[in-house]
Order: C-alpha cells, then sequence, then structure tokens
C-alpha cells in the first residue's frame, strides 16, 4: 500500500508521505505525513469495500518539520469506515497515524 499511495500524493502536487503496517495483533495502521508548512491534505483511504470497523487517530506534531521529536495526542472522536473507506484532513505540518480496529 505504501508505494502505490504514497505515488498518488506525489503525482498531485502534495508534499505528503504515507506508510501502511499490519500491527502484531492484526489491526491496519497509516500513518500520513503532511510535510507542507502552509496547506493541509484532505485523504480519503480505501481499505476494500468488503472492510468495516472502527478508525481511532492519533496526531503527531513536532516543533519543527525536521524535528526528530514528536508529541502524540490521541482524539476523542472514532470513526466507522464507510463502504471500506475513511477521509481525514491531515493539518500543516503534522501527521496522523490512523488505525483500523
Amino acid at each position: 500500500m505504501k508505494t502505490e499511495f504514497s505515488t498518488k500524493l506525489q503525482a498531485a502536487g502534495v508534499n505528503a508521505t504515507a506508510y501502511a503496517a499490519k500491527l502484531p495483533a492484526g489491526q491496519t495502521s497509516v500513518i500520513i505525513l503532511n510535510k507542507d508548512a502552509v496547506a493541509d491534505v484532505e485523504v480519503e483511504l480505501d481499505f476494500g469495500s468488503g472492510m468495516s470497523g472502527m478508525v481511532e487517530t492519533e496526531t503527531l506534531r513536532g516543533p519543527a518539520l525536521d524535528s526528530r521529536e514528536a508529541h502524540i495526542t490521541t482524539s476523542t472522536k472514532t470513526d466507522s469506515l464507510k463502504q471500506g473507506k475513511c477521509s481525514v484532513v491531515v493539518s500543516r505540518a503534522t501527521a496522523l497515524r490512523l488505525t483500523l480496529t
């Protein structure tokens, strides 16, 4: 998923990168890094039409775009997949970690 998704982001002129992983407990987790200092990016994730479940969101912020330090905030809001899809807005100079549960 990383290669295909990252390619689509960059082809659209977006300064963002996405990484996907299957966690040891079986959940799918996606991290989207918005490296643009000015613009937010709206992303629609498609996990497949047969997928269902809840999506937990964590926001990662650092003191600067090139920082190796991050502060993680867990959202109090959880979303559910709609026909296997989830739409999110990644604020400028932040990252989101979405975990399908």
